[in-house]
C-alpha cells in the first residue's frame, strides 16, 4: 500500500513572526542605508565646493599675474554669486572696484556663460570667470554659488542645489564664516531646513 506524505506548510502563527521579524530588520537597514547615501551626497558637494574654490583661486592668481585682478590688501573685499540655469552661470560682484583693469580686461559687476561652449577672447572679467567655472564643472546645470574674497583671495565658498541663496545662509563675514553670523548647531552637516543639500569649503556644520 502506498504510503501518503502531507504536505505541511506555514502555519499563521509562524508567519507573522516571519513577517514581524523582516519588519524589525527593515526598521533597522533602511535608516542605516539612507545615513550612508545622505554622508556621500554631502561628502561629494562638499568636494564641488572645494572644487570651485580652488578653481576661483586659480583665476585670481592668473588675474593678478596679467594685472587685473584684485588689490593685495586684507581691507579690500567683496562677495560674489552665481545663479546656474540650464547651464548658463550668470555670475555676479558685489563690489567690482576692489578689482584694478589691466590687459584690455575690465571688472564690470556681472558676467554669463554658457557650459560647454569655447571660451572667446573675454573683455570683461566676469564673463571669463564664469566661462571658465562653467566649463571646468559641466555637471552642474543648475544651482547657486556664493563666495567671498579678501584680499585676492577666495576664502569661502558654499554651493547649493537650490537656485537661489540657500535658507541657512546668511551674509559672509570677517575672513567668510563667522561663527557670529551662522548658527551651526551641527546635527544635520549639509542639508537646509527645506532638504537642499549645501556644500561648503572650507567645511562647515550646518544646522
Amino acid at each position: 500500500m502506498k504510503q501518503v506524505i502531507k504536505k505541511a506548510g506555514f502555519t499563521l502563527v509562524e508567519l507573522i513572526v516571519v513577517i514581524a521579524i523582516i519588519g524589525i530588520l527593515a526598521a533597522i537597514l533602511i535608516p542605516t542605508m539612507l545615513g550612508y547615501v545622505t554622508s556621500s551626497r554631502i561628502t561629494s558637494i562638499n568636494s564641488t565646493a572645494s572644487s570651485v574654490r580652488k578653481s576661483i583661486n586659480m583665476f585670481l592668481t592668473e588675474a593678478n599675474a596679467d594685472n587685473y585682478g584684485m588689490f593685495k590688501s586684507r581691507a579690500q573685499f567683496t562677495e560674489g554669486y552665481i545663479g546656474i540655469a540650464n547651464g548658463v552661470w550668470t555670475l555676479t560682484i558685489a563690489d567690482p572696484t576692489v578689482f584694478v583693469h589691466g590687459a584690455n580686461i575690465t571688472w564690470s559687476g556681472s558676467g554669463s556663460a554658457q557650459s560647454g561652449q569655447p571660451a572667446p577672447s573675454y573683455t570683461n572679467a566676469e564673463d571669463l570667470l564664469a566661462s571658465q567655472l562653467a566649463n571646468a564643472f559641466p555637471e552642474i546645470e543648475t544651482g547657486y554659488i556664493g563666495f567671498y574674497l579678501v584680499g585676492g583671495e577666495c576664502c569661502a565658498v558654499y554651493l547649493t542645489e537650490e537656485t537661489s541663496v540657500p535658507i541657512i545662509m546668511q551674509t559672509f563675514g570677517g575672513n567668510g564664516w563667522s561663527s557670529d553670523v551662522y548658527g551651526w548647531d551641527g546635527r544635520t552637516a549639509g542639508i537646509n531646513s527645506e532638504g537642499y543639500y549645501v556644500g561648503t569649503a572650507p567645511v562647515l556644520l550646518l544646522g
